[in-house]
């Protein structure tokens, strides 16, 4: 139980060409503040990659965002059944303003 809360370097969608795959390939599930890809992964784990453009708002404001997404990530990947390739797609205008509303909305679509 240990490290079943980390958020390891294996857990992390870094290439860009994997970005592409999932976007274009894999299921697309939205709501309010985001786009969710989906995609099946062979591996025995899920992956997440995140994706905040900088019409967001200033720096601040998309690294918050960053961190609610990965700490979502880290405290229920247990409960997401399967292996996936998982990009969080942040839309433009909108922000939740505590980790508890991005938390709240994640959990209806993906969980």
């Amino acid at each position: 139980m240990k490290g079943s809360f980390r958020f390891t370097k294996k857990e992390r969608i870094a290439l860009p060409q994997d970005f592409r795959r999932v976007m274009k390939s894999g299921r697309r599930l939205t709501s309010k503040h985001y786009i969710l890809f989906l995609q099946k992964n062979e591996r025995e784990f899920h992956r997440l990659g995140i994706v905040v453009k900088k019409e967001i708002g200033p720096a601040t404001h998309r690294n918050r965002m960053k961190r609610y997404l990965r700490e979502f990530f880290r405290l229920n990947k247990q409960q997401i059944k399967g292996s996936f390739d998982m990009i969080i797609l942040v839309k433009k205008g909108s922000l939740p303003e505590r980790y508890g509303e991005a938390e709240e909305e994640l959990r209806r679509v993906l969980l």
